[in-house]
């Protein structure tokens, strides 16, 4: 195609040429013998000629250099548009006004809009054409004008439902483009289904949580076999009749209390359930975390300090959270080689965040392998896996928080970790 273009640029210089061989052969043929044209009247007439062949040769090129800007323009619109309906994502643009301006295929599939003539129509004139995709359509209305109003790249994660019942889940990113004058000139809208890295995000979790189990449960069982042997001890004396058991009734019914509250706060933690989150109080929260551990740390002679500064709230999902906060209580023990302190620390932030502090005494981390804690399958751990971290830095992002490490080698080292305040709390 290019070729073909290179020899459009030639035809204006032929014209130019053979113009001016045909005005002088054409002269000479009709030149009339019997009655000659004065030598002044046949200059002008070739003037004219030539004049005339000059300028349509101007007109000429500039038609045939718009037509070839045209062509290549059209050529690269189709390459754009091939490399677009090819992208596994879906891609759209929308003028300053939330008109559609294009789709690719993977995009059109997705609503059920092939075949649709979608140029120049707004998200409410398209959810006319797909009853299962309206609300779909109609919500992505309020998303662009979040992007129009941030007017920078925003980035949500916007779930869609599909007919067999099931749903995908799409990272989307929305570009708003701005004219010089700050006024909206197009809206590009790229969506990446992620449903494959959050269903293996999801079971990342609960295996990591399952791990988090079966490390607890030697504590577990050591701290319900202390009241099940006071219980059967005291059964067997009753049975035998060498004490009246009566007396003894409320402190049986106070161990079998004690061991019903410990296999519930293990099922908290080991049930799968729906993230649903819920004002909670985050002090209750982590005392129940310190109680479900301090076995286990009685164990390893180590003691568990929680100091409590301020009462706060915050929207979570307790369940996950104690996911976490067990995790970082495991980390602080194991650091500690004999008898060792974890701080807890409960404290505000700022007018937004409130910070769980856990500081422990234990043999610290290097600063060159303290940047990599939280990377997949890294730990600093001899027998460590190098999944906790990873889900526990997922499980805070989700929850708008952040966890932030230091250390210092034969010291300690100090996990902060930091959620945003209750929006009822900060009305209240």
């Amino acid at each position: 195609m290019k070729k073909n273009h290179d020899i459009y640029r030639f035809i204006p210089f032929v014209y130019l040429i053979i113009g001016p061989i045909w005005v002088f052969g054409t002269d000479y043929l009709l030149k009339d013998p019997i009655n000659t044209i004065s030598e002044d009247v046949l200059f002008f007439q070739t003037f004219k000629s030539l004049l005339f062949v000059f300028f349509t040769a101007i007109l000429l090129f500039v038609f045939i250099k718009n037509l070839r800007n045209t062509k290549l323009i059209e050529e690269e619109k189709e390459k754009l548009t091939l490399l677009i309906d090819t992208m596994p994502d879906a891609v759209s643009f929308k003028d300053g006004e939330g008109k559609w301006l294009q789709i690719n295929k993977f995009g059109a599939e997705l609503f059920e809009l092939e075949g649709v003539d979608y140029r120049g129509k707004t998200d409410k004139e398209m959810a006319n054409y797909t009853d299962f995709y309206h609300d779909a359509l109609i919500y992505c209305i309020d998303t662009d004008e979040e992007a129009w109003k941030a007017g920078i790249v925003t980035r949500c994660e916007e779930t869609i439902p599909l007919r067999d019942g099931s749903s995908k889940t799409f990272d989307a990113f929305k570009i708003p483009i701005f004219n010089p004058d700050g006024s909206r000139k197009g809206l590009v809208v790229i969506g990446r289904d992620i449903t494959a890295l959050k269903e293996t995000e999801s079971m990342l979790r609960q295996t990591e949580k399952m791990s988090v189990i079966g490390e607890l449960a030697a504590g577990i069982a050591h701290e319900i076999r202390n009241p099940l042997t006071t219980i059967k001890g005291f059964l067997q004396m009753g049975k035998d009749h060498t004490i009246n058991l009566a007396p003894h009734t409320d402190m049986l019914i106070d161990e079998i209390d004690r061991i019903n509250t410990i296999v519930n706060e293990l099922l908290i933690v080991s049930r799968p359930s729906d993230v649903i989150f819920s004002n909670k109080n985050i002090n209750t929260i982590v005392k129940e975390v310190i109680q479900l551990m301090s076995t286990e740390a009685s164990l390893q002679n180590i003691q568990l300090n929680l100091i409590e500064i301020e009462n706060f709230e915050t929207h979570c999902n307790d369940s996950k959270l104690k996911q976490v906060f067990i995790n970082i209580l495991k980390n602080a023990m194991d650091a500690i080689a004999t008898q060792g302190t974890v701080n807890i620390t409960i404290a505000d932030k700022d007018e937004n965040y409130f910070a769980i502090t856990f500081e422990d005494n234990g043999c610290g981390i290097d600063e060159n392998r303290l940047k990599f804690i939280g990377e997949p399958y890294y730990s600093v751990k001899e027998k460590g896996i190098g999944l906790g971290m990873t889900v526990s830095f997922s499980i805070i992002e989700s929850h708008k928080g952040t966890i932030t490490f230091s250390s210092q080698v034969d010291q300690g080292t100090s996990v902060e970790v930091l959620l945003p305040k209750s929006k009822l709390q900060a009305v209240s």
